[in-house]
Parts: C-alpha cells; sequence; structure tokens
C-alpha cells in the first residue's frame, strides 16, 4: 500500500500538481473519474502495428474491497475512501527532499470532491459496477 501511495503522491512531489486528483496519469485519479478503457486501448495499440501481441490477460485496476473477511479477496483489502484519506494526509507532510506537498489549508480530499458521504457511497459502489462492466468486455472484447 506505500508503494501505491507514493507513486499517487508522485505528482505533487515533484511540485507538477497541487492535488492527487488533479494529476493526470493516476490510479487515483482514474478510480476518482474512470475514464480509460484498456481492452479498448490494447485493440488500437494492435491495429495500429504498435503492439503486435498481447500474451497475458488484460488486467484493469484491482477493486478495493474494504476490510479483511473469512473469504479470498481477489480485490484490495482496504476500502477506497480510506486509501483516499490516507494518500491526502500523506500528500500534506512536508519532505524537504521534495518539491511539493499538498497545501494544509486545502480542505480534505472529499470536501475538493464535493461529495457528501451518502454521494461518496453512491458513487463507488458505481465505480465498482463500472469495473466489473468494463472487465466483462476487456475478456469478451
Amino acid at each position: 500500500m506505500a508503494a501505491r501511495r507514493r507513486v499517487d503522491l508522485n505528482p505533487v512531489r515533484a511540485g507538477m500538481t497541487d492535488t492527487p486528483e488533479a494529476s493526470e496519469h493516476t490510479s487515483i485519479r482514474e478510480r476518482i473519474t474512470p475514464r480509460f478503457d484498456l481492452a479498448q486501448s490494447v485493440r488500437e495499440q494492435m491495429r495500429m502495428d504498435a503492439l503486435l501481441r498481447l500474451d497475458g490477460p488484460v488486467k484493469p485496476l484491482l477493486p478495493f474491497e474494504g476490510a479483511f473477511a473469512e473469504r479470498e479477496q481477489p480485490g484490495i483489502p482496504f476500502a477506497f475512501e480510506d486509501y483516499l484519506a490516507l494518500v491526502d494526509y500523506t500528500g500534506r507532510a512536508i519532505d524537504p527532499r521534495k518539491k511539493g506537498a499538498i497545501a494544509n489549508t486545502l480542505p480534505p480530499i472529499l470536501q475538493r470532491l464535493g461529495l457528501t458521504p451518502d454521494q461518496w457511497l453512491a458513487q463507488s459502489t458505481q465505480f465498482e459496477a463500472l469495473y466489473r462492466q468494463q472487465r466483462r468486455r476487456s475478456v469478451a472484447g
């Protein structure tokens, strides 16, 4: 989890953006605003002969599944809301070796995204449904 948090904060730490949700090419941005269709991208790369073949399965982002359960969990055993809070909190810690940090004057990430707890619950549920639909399409495509 620490490695993922660092990657999502790289644009902030490099001074390229002020917040993780404003980063263009991070998994946190894709989870907040899903817009990348991996299967479609692979098909386009193959059509342009930029990718001659793909031997492995197309793997989208793993879903966050919440707390540990008494069953095998194929996803990340962490709630996405907690992950966002962890990234936000860590991004506020000033590292003298890095250029940037999330300003302490900014509100927490869910407030910056304009989401109430009820809206967040609905959106995160829709993300999981969207993820499953895209996964089915990528397997079928």
